[in-house]
């Protein structure tokens, strides 16, 4: 609250408001009418102003020039200014020129003469002041969109009134006015300065009290109620295109002030602010762009001021609308909040360092605000503003229904733009129209709404519906909460599951690709974008982003598999938002930068020449390149030598480009958190990820089975053989592969046939074991066995026998039940933890299983019998037509 203030008002209503401040030894004193251009009745338009221009023509004690004349013979300055709302005078000072000015503009305001001749002389000076705006694109834009704005409330109309009615003023429609508003009860005297506030005051009151009260009222119509976008077109014989992108604002007396003033800093009163960032710089959309918030007495308006031409006007109205439907959906960031506060204060402050500025301030708090100490309440709301009120008054304000757009059009184009940039094949040679310019809007809001906001659920998928629906869900899975489904503006699917027990979250994003979308030449694409992804972004350094990964105590990873490709979030439900913004910024903004990847190219062919020494890897890449011959599952993860020295950075991106788009995306979170809300929190950060095309649309064919048997072999000087012998299994959709599944467990582990047989009983081997390895395409079913080079036979041979065991005869009641609790226990264990939640839900949902398909697992599998395990190993396992691959 200001200091040393004086607030007094005199039984005739005058005001008085002195603030004795020594800083100089100067004084400013300012008599405010509470009238303005909108308080005029029909047919007055203009003379507010007017009023401003005559009471320097003379008084009854002083001559034309004189007023002016003996305050800057004083070593003072005087002057005035009209609004929509007041009419202000004022005056600065010496200290011993203070009784001076403060004679001269009361005998102003209540003793000019308004003599006929000087009224006559002024209209014509007033009608130039009229043609110079005339003259002044901005302006003239200005009037129009107001005008257009405000249907039906005054301040649609020009302040300097249109020329006609300024013409016809006389001394007897003056003179009226003059009596009507400048009365004591519609006048306030403020002063700033070096003196004595009550010294001040008893001048004031000997100046102004014999005078009597008028009683004016001040009656306003409302706005007309606006429903839809309207526009205001505007030719002129200038050279630029310019434009003012206008909403509905708050009265400067309203709270919701102060949050605009922020968020109008933020968007565009700055260099660093978004609007100049994004627009001017980053996209060259504009010459010049601003944004302002006009808080008068009645609700005013935030504006967008944009200067450009004509090939960018249709792209630069989708891209202003674009970033204000972002500030609509998306809360600033605190950094943002906070630049925008300190440079608010730090404004605020330099206005507070003359006499004139304390003295505005204070006249502008009292009349507009209502109130000289609301002064107090606007700093409190300054400094206690959070980036919710700023999005609350976004949302409120900045509605694209209420806009009003203006543009001003040379003559010279014709009306016409010529159709550069993106919009060309619209804007090409055609004449702008209002059609024109709401196809802007709509673009713009599309674009910024798109991935905003909580998306639309989807409806829960049924489950016979997919191939592998089997019974219904277990005991075990129907206590689990239910997952909620989303599907963004751009395609990409969203799958939650709240499980609040745990303050920790797991976050999986899958797209189709991985192995399937790549050949012999680019082989291990997939796998070393997915680790060139944690090589920084374009915000981020490799080194920074490891660190501020590490500082929110998350981790980030890439993975890339047989059908896909992804990236995967694990971190404490406090960090999840931070955490998000670098998720989502690996997918949307990679760095994908030379030399990191030629870093990564270092250490992927270091890998690969590690690979060499570990044999039962490289008994099975030489299993897949053996048994497939064409399709890109013969490929190896990491790549080769040759195809990963052959990756360049524009094939990386490529690559970046084809697979990582909204169409072929799923997400599932598992966790601390509220289905909605990350919902929202997600769909916001993705919503600049391109829609682009399923990679379901372009696989490479499914490649038949193997007719006969396969061989490959490979010698190395080592103490083991590894052998695999496979055969050609299912793909994950197949309702065969939960019995496939079965059927590898009666083989492996501990209590499986292979390991009592072939490592208990016979002692052939320490490692044992059979899988069913599955992907959108078809995969393998495979039994593994590393042993002594001189057993491979025998080892062979007992794999054989267990083979023709499996495909002769069912299992046994116990054996196949073991089986089956065994495979359902461990999937109960691995429920415990969000990332095997998310991980399921992910790749289910992203293979067309449905993201529900994991909590039909154990119903799928206790609905195996035993004879669904001798036919499914009959059809699996031919043992005519194997594939063997041996290394050792």
């Amino acid at each position: 609250q200001p200091e040393n203030v004086h607030h007094e008002v005199l039984p005739n209503g005058l005001t008085l408001l002195l603030r004795e401040t020594h800083l100089a030894p100067v004084a400013n004193v300012q008599i405010w009418a509470k009238v303005g251009s909108a308080d005029e009745a029909p047919g007055q338009e203009g003379l507010a102003h007017f009023h401003e221009h005559m009471l320097f023509k003379g008084t009854e004690r002083r001559g034309v020039g004189e007023i002016a004349g003996q305050i800057e013979g004083a070593g003072g300055r005087v002057n005035a200014y009209t609004s929509f709302d007041v009419t202000v005078y004022y005056a600065t000072v010496p200290i011993d020129a203070l009784g001076t000015g403060l004679e001269v503009l009361t005998d102003a305001i209540r003793h000019s003469i308004f003599d006929p001749d000087e009224i006559d002389r002024e209209i014509e000076v007033v009608l130039e002041e009229i043609r110079r705006s005339e003259d002044s694109p901005g302006h003239v834009l200005s009037d129009a969109v107001f005008r257009e704005h405000y249907r039906g409330h005054p301040y649609g109309a020009p302040i300097l009134g249109p020329p006609e009615n300024v013409a016809s003023f006389d001394r007897d429609k003056v003179t009226r006015f003059w009596k009507k508003w400048y009365a004591p009860d519609n006048l306030v005297v403020v002063a700033a300065g070096d003196f004595k506030n009550d010294d001040l005051a008893r001048e004031i009151r000997s100046l102004f009290e014999d005078m009597e009260p008028a009683h004016a009222r001040r009656e306003r119509p409302r706005r007309d109620p606006q429903e839809a976008l309207r526009c205001a077109l505007v030719e002129r014989p200038f050279e630029r295109w310019r434009l003012d992108l206008c909403w509905p604002g708050a009265a400067f007396r309203d709270a919701d002030a102060t949050y605009l003033d922020l968020l109008s800093f933020a968007l565009g009163e700055c260099e660093s602010s978004r609007l100049v960032r994004k627009l001017r710089e980053s996209e060259g959309l504009a010459d010049r762009i601003h944004s302002s918030s006009y808080t008068p007495f009645d609700p005013g308006i935030f504006s967008i001021d944009i200067e450009s031409d004509a090939e960018r006007t249709f792209d630069v109205i989708r891209a202003s609308l674009r970033e204000v439907e972002r500030v609509r959906h998306e809360p600033l960031s605190e950094q943002e909040l906070e630049r925008a506060r300190i440079n608010f204060l730090a404004s605020e402050h330099f206005e507070r360092e003359s006499v004139s500025g304390l003295a505005s301030k204070l006249g502008n708090f009292h009349v507009i605000g209502g109130d000289w100490r609301s002064e107090e309440r606007y700093f409190e709301t300054l400094r206690g503003a959070t980036t919710a009120d700023l999005l609350r008054v976004a949302q409120e304000y900045l509605d694209p229904e209420q806009l009003t757009a203006g543009l001003l059009i040379p003559e010279s184009a014709d009306g016409r733009m010529d159709g550069a940039g993106s919009a060309g094949a619209k804007t090409a040679g055609a004449r702008i129209d209002e059609a024109m310019i709401a196809e802007a809007v709509r673009a713009g809001v599309e674009e910024g709404r798109r991935g905003y906001g909580a998306p639309a659920r989807m409806r829960a998928p049924s489950p016979a519906g997919s191939k592998s629906a089997g019974a219904g869900a277990s005991p075990a899975s129907r206590s689990l909460p239910e997952i909620q489904s989303y599907e963004f503006t751009n395609g990409a699917q969203l799958h939650v599951v709240p499980r609040r027990e745990i303050p920790v979250v797991a976050c999986r994003a899958a797209f189709i690709g991985g192995l399937l979308a790549q050949g012999e030449a680019d082989a291990g694409l997939s796998n070393f974008l997915a680790s060139t992804w944690l090589r920084g972004t374009r915000s981020h350094s490799a080194a920074d982003y490891a660190r501020t990964v590490e500082d929110l105590a998350a981790e980030i990873a890439g993975f890339s598999g047989r059908s896909s490709i992804g990236l995967t979030l694990d971190v404490a439900s406090e960090k999840l938002e931070p955490a998000l913004d670098l998720f989502a910024e690996i997918l949307l903004e990679p760095g994908l930068a030379a030399d990191e990847l030629e870093r990564e190219r270092r250490e992927t062919l270091a890998a690969i020449e590690r690979l060499e020494d570990q044999l039962a890897t490289q008994a099975f890449l030489l299993f897949n390149r053996t048994h497939f011959r064409e399709h890109p599952y013969r490929l190896p993860m990491t790549g080769t030598i040759e195809s990963v020295a052959r990756f360049d950075l524009e094939q990386v991106r490529a690559h970046h480009e084809r697979i990582i788009c909204g169409k072929n995306l799923v997400i599932a979170v598992a966790g601390d958190v509220d289905p909605d809300a990350v919902a929202e929190s997600i769909s916001r950060r993705m919503s600049g990820l391109p829609e682009g095309a399923s990679y379901l649309d372009s696989l490479p064919p499914i490649e038949a089975a193997p007719e006969e048997i396969r061989e490959g072999r490979i010698e190395k000087d080592r103490a083991q053989a590894h052998l695999v012998l496979g055969f050609r299994g299912l793909d994950v959709a197949d309702p065969d592969s939960h019995c496939l599944e079965v059927i590898s467990q009666l083989l492996a582990g501990q209590s499986g046939r292979l390991f009592l047989e072939l490592r208990d009983r016979r002692s052939l081997a320490y490692t044992v074991s059979a899988m069913n390895i599955e992907g959108y395409a078809p995969g393998f079913f495979a039994v593994y066995i590393a042993t002594a080079p001189e057993k491979v036979e025998d080892a062979r041979r007992g794999v054989f026998e267990e083979l023709e065991r499996l495909i002769s005869e069912t299992p046994g009641d116990d054996e196949l039940a073991h089986a089956k609790r065994h495979l359902t226990g461990n999937h109960v264990i691995d429920e415990q933890r969000n990332s095997s939640h998310a991980a399921h839900i992910a790749l289910d949902a992203l293979y067309g299983l449905g993201p529900g398909a994991s909590r039909r697992y154990t119903a799928a599998i206790e609905a195996v019998r035993k004879e669904d395990v001798l036919r499914v190993a009959r059809n699996v396992i031919d043992l005519s037509r194997y594939t063997e691959a041996l290394v050792g």
